[in-house]
């Protein structure tokens, strides 16, 4: 074969694969999908992704598999997921505030804005400011006015760590209070929510489906909850926004992503089934229980929220002088 026979065999040989390759998207998914859960097996985000999981599976017809790549605050997983083959079979259940990640960690392996695409929303849980049920603090402004009171001796308030999503909404709660508050940086849930139980602590600020057990059981109580608006978990509890601190919208927003490059109509095919499971009744009460709204929001809406996390928080990590990791 002469070197312009083997020209032209190549080029009718990839011309023959491109059918082929457009006949993959168009019988997508036709083999198991692998849904990675950033965080151990057991928390939040997993018991989100399986039952979500449970629900995917007879709308694409494959069987969704949970993969727990924990590790590094969620960042071996996205990281994982941010390289993986762009072709739908590998996703990722991740909240929205992986947009401020470029200000809290110095050296990311990826680009949170840049190397995941959002295929659509799945649920939140709203951050919500606690007390312990003997505590003298019955409102926020109580709260607030007991912080005016004694500058020199700031209330405390515990939180899972220092730059987390409750840290940083408390501070900018604080900065509109225009009051002065002593953080204290604990590593994880568990142990902040011990010493508060304990009275070690004047108050906390945590995600509602942390907290929702110890609130249904009396066993802490709640100020309010760092949103917009209430939630139906907690219909009696004020949000920040309706006692005059608005600019203080912090939840947990959930979502699902894949890698940048996934094709287009991979990507609606994802987002449609996404829809039809959260149409799921029985999901939602699941959720519910659980402590956890469903989300309705677009890839595109998504998206924006992600960029909304890293304009938002970028410069209040900044301000308040917060090293990166």
């Amino acid at each position: 074969m002469t070197r312009i026979d083997r020209r032209d065999a190549l080029i009718a040989l990839g011309a023959s694969l491109v059918p082929l390759a457009g006949m993959a998207q168009a019988d997508f998914p036709n083999r198991n999908v692998r849904l990675v859960v950033p965080f151990p097996p057991g928390g939040g985000t997993d018991v989100l992704a399986r039952m979500l999981g449970e629900r995917l599976r007879p709308m694409l017809n494959q069987t969704v598999v949970i993969d727990n790549r924990p590790g590094a605050t969620g960042n071996i997983g996205n990281d994982h997921v941010s390289k993986s083959v762009a072709d739908g079979y590998t996703l990722l259940m991740q909240g929205t505030i992986i947009g401020m990640f470029p200000h809290i960690f110095q050296k990311l392996t990826y680009d949170p804005l840049k190397d995941l695409q959002a295929v659509g929303a799945v649920a939140e849980s709203a951050n919500v400011i606690v007390v312990h049920p003997a505590s003298p603090l019955q409102t926020l402004d109580d709260f607030v006015r007991k912080a005016k009171e004694r500058p020199d001796k700031p209330l405390n308030y515990g939180t899972a760590g220092v730059g987390s999503p409750q840290h940083l909404a408390m501070e900018q709660m604080a900065r509109i209070a225009g009051v002065k508050l002593q953080h204290i940086n604990y590593k994880g849930t568990a142990p902040a929510v011990n010493d508060l139980l304990a009275n070690q602590t004047d108050l906390g600020a945590y995600s509602l489906s942390s907290m929702l057990p110890l609130l249904q059981g009396n066993k802490l109580r709640a100020l309010a909850v760092m949103t917009e608006k209430r939630t139906a978990l907690l219909p009696n509890v004020p949000s920040v926004a309706e006692l005059g601190y608005r600019g203080v919208d912090s939840s947990i927003r959930f979502a699902l992503f894949v890698p940048a490059a996934t094709p287009a109509d991979v990507v609606a095919k994802l987002a449609a089934a996404n829809t039809r499971a959260l149409a799921d009744a029985s999901l939602r009460e699941a959720f519910q229980k659980a402590g956890y709204d469903i989300v309705s929001a677009t890839g595109p809406q998504v998206a924006a929220m992600v960029q909304r996390e890293y304009a938002v928080w970028g410069p209040i990590v900044r301000d308040l002088g917060l090293q990166p990791e």
